[in-house]
């Protein structure tokens, strides 16, 4: 049977989908990147925040609409685990739904091909230059806005000897990159009592993988970076320093009420990382409008960013989610204020961002190349683009650099020109 893959919402999901294709290419079945040649149209949905319930909603109606009669539609993931009967209700058309991890759910019930389909490497991902591990699932953290606990459940870490065999087929396919991903990778061994699981992980990992030049790590919980995480970051030569550590607010009264970890965890944490790695990329994310939200508080948060000077920061207005603690808190803030504040947190994000990428000029920063084909300036130069070691993939900035390189080369480079949150680089 052919299927045919949507994936929504985040970089968790989108290893979900490649768990899910791996279950299904081992059962014989084939992918179509063409809908209307699939006999199976499936849908990895996310449904963390209203909007993208919405969007997830939307891409199966859309799917149901134009499909042939003789297409199945499935749909799967963290909108179907807390809200199947609402999927069902507003498109009575979906033949069948699954939760989080049902992959090989999904592809019992589908049972093997009785068509025979040349799959050649039918369990292996496809070549990319940059690639997502997903090191534990769920999460048991009490954060009032959240409802992942209640989609995931209980934080589970990944089997070690798994996540070092998904790296190495990564590094097979020709990855040059890993991003470690969980709803809190600092979690991981918590489950087994260890408390430093995540840097015995990093430690196997770069050991296992040293042809992966560079290993990302995301989604850091503040007060859970240990001396012995940071010094194995700072030690491991293919652990790039850079954390992506949701921080969510900067002012305490403001984290109280998201039972979030307090700014002398978050401040401890930080420490800890630009201690043992001065060169390190911070990225966190903030929300902005949580109820009860005052100006002062707000004024806080901005006073934060001032101190730490992130190097990218990405923000969210508040966005009440039925079934958390937040849902019912009093002190709702006006839209008209949250607009106002989020206005003003993004401009002062960027002004740092760009002092940040300024600073980098005249300096050598080496650089991954993602681009399959050159593109040409207005001059006629053609230029490559790629990310240094400072940038996420498809959440932070780029670089481009002067002249035709592979995707996946990695190239020194000296930066010539910054503008807000890129770099101009010419290769040396």
């Amino acid at each position: 049977m052919k299927y045919h893959l949507k994936t929504l919402g985040c970089a968790k999901n989108t290893v979900d989908s490649w768990r899910m294709e791996s279950a299904l290419r081992s059962s014989g079945h084939v992918p179509s990147f063409d809908k209307q040649e699939a006999d199976l149209l499936l849908v990895n949905t996310c449904g963390f925040i209203d909007e993208a319930s919405t969007e997830s909603l939307e891409a199966i109606r859309d799917l149901d609409s134009n499909r042939r009669k003789d297409q199945q539609l499935w749909v799967a993931g963290c909108l179907t685990q807390i809200a199947s009967e609402r999927v069902k209700k507003e498109i009575p058309g979906v033949d069948h739904t699954f939760g989080v991890e049902e992959w090989d759910s999904i592809a019992m019930k589908l049972g093997p091909s009785q068509e025979k389909y040349d799959i050649p490497d039918a369990t292996m991902p496809g070549a990319s230059v940059s690639a997502y591990l997903k090191v534990s699932d769920g999460c048991d953290r009490p954060c009032t806005f959240c409802i992942i606990p209640k989609i995931k459940g209980q934080m589970k870490s990944g089997d070690q000897q798994r996540l070092l065999s998904e790296a190495k087929m990564h590094a097979y396919a020709g990855a040059k990159e890993l991003v470690l991903i969980a709803q809190d990778t600092t979690a991981f061994g918590e489950d087994t009592k260890d408390n430093d699981g995540l840097a015995h992980l990093l430690e196997a990992l770069s050991e296992a993988v040293p042809e992966v030049p560079w290993i990302r790590l995301m989604y850091a919980y503040p007060g859970k970076v240990t001396p012995r995480l940071a010094e194995a970051m700072s030690r491991l030569p293919n652990i790039v320093p850079y954390v992506d550590m949701p921080l969510q607010h900067g002012s305490d009264a403001t984290l109280r009420r998201m039972k979030r970890p307090s700014l002398r965890k978050a401040n401890q944490s930080l420490e800890l990382l630009t201690k043992e790695m001065p060169e390190i990329a911070l990225r966190t994310t903030f929300i902005v409008g949580f109820p009860g939200e005052t100006e002062s508080e707000f004024s806080e948060l901005l006073d934060f960013i001032e101190e730490w000077k992130f190097d990218h920061i990405g923000a969210f207005s508040y966005s009440p989610q039925e079934g958390t603690p937040a849902f019912s808190h009093e002190g709702f803030v006006d839209s008209a204020v949250v607009a106002d504040r989020y206005s003003r947190l993004m401009m002062l994000a960027q002004d740092i961002s760009s002092s940040r990428t300024k600073e980098l000029v005249g300096k050598r920063v080496e650089v991954l190349i993602e681009s399959e084909e050159p593109g040409e300036n207005i001059e006629g130069d053609l230029f490559s683009i790629g990310r240094s070691f400072r940038d996420a993939p498809e959440v932070d900035g780029m670089a481009f650099v002067k002249g035709v390189f592979k995707s996946g080369e990695l190239v020194p480079t000296m930066v010539k020109g910054a503008l807000p949150y890129d770099l101009l680089c010419y290769p040396v």
